[in-house]
């Protein structure tokens, strides 16, 4: 009797025949939606493709098991400690609430022209004050109309 492939078993083990590079503070939603775009699917028929179980693209920002971690980077053909970086992992669960559901802010050495733009772990940080990448101050992202609480602490503009 001929083995099952691993895709029609509920999970897929292969590695993907196309592979994309992170960009630096890339979100892992990102870059799994950027691999979506490539090929032509839904991002929740890619995350659904790799790790069937979780729920949606957020869950998997937030909350993976090392199983799931060691899986995505079989797929992807990376290391588990550059996917680690990719998720708020390293943020202590009881201030995970306070991780924004859409990008807060930006910065301009962000303003590539990349198609789809990459989403970055620190646009979902409202207390980031500069940017990772360049250093710079972060600007608020459209549609906030209120101060930030950290605003005091970025000092006067030059």
């Amino acid at each position: 009797m001929p083995r099952q492939p691993s895709h029609d078993a509920g999970t897929s083990s292969r590695q993907l025949p196309v592979i994309l590079a992170p960009h630096a503070d890339e979100l892992l939603s990102s870059w799994i939606s950027r691999h979506a775009s490539f090929y032509a699917i839904p991002p929740l028929g890619m995350l659904r493709h790799c790790l069937p179980e979780v729920s949606s693209l957020r869950s998997a920002d937030r909350n993976l098991t090392a199983t799931q971690v060691t899986r995505l980077a079989g797929i992807f053909s990376t290391e588990p400690a550059t996917l680690r970086r990719m998720t708020f992992s390293n943020v202590a669960p009881a201030s995970r609430r306070l991780i924004a559901a859409r990008p807060l802010q930006s910065c301009a050495c962000h303003s590539g022209d990349h198609e789809p733009r990459p989403l970055l772990r620190s646009q979902f940080l409202g207390w980031r004050i500069t940017c990772p990448l360049c250093g710079d101050l972060l600007e608020r992202a459209g549609g906030h109309d209120r101060p930030s609480p950290f605003d005091r602490y970025k000092g006067p503009r030059s």
